[in-house]
């Protein structure tokens, strides 16, 4: 595919998503926040599992959260 093809494709899908969002009740969309975070905790602790198989759960918490108390944006 293109590259402008996808940046169109991109650009839709992108648009769809916000008119799904605002299509929201607030409440749904905090639910939909909640789970998108706790989707992304857990990816990202089975990944500090895969690359460190040693670690107790404990560990695993703490660099989850170290990791998000760290995070940067922009």
């Amino acid at each position: 595919m293109p590259v402008s093809a996808q940046l169109d494709h991109h650009r839709a899908a992108h648009e769809m998503q916000v008119a799904i969002y605002r299509a929201m009740t607030p409440q749904k969309r905090l639910e939909q926040a909640l789970r998108m975070n706790r989707t992304m905790r857990d990816l990202m602790a089975a990944g500090f599992r895969d690359r460190e198989p040693t670690w107790s759960e404990a560990q695993v918490r703490r660099a989850v959260a170290d990791r998000i108390l760290h995070a940067r944006t922009g």
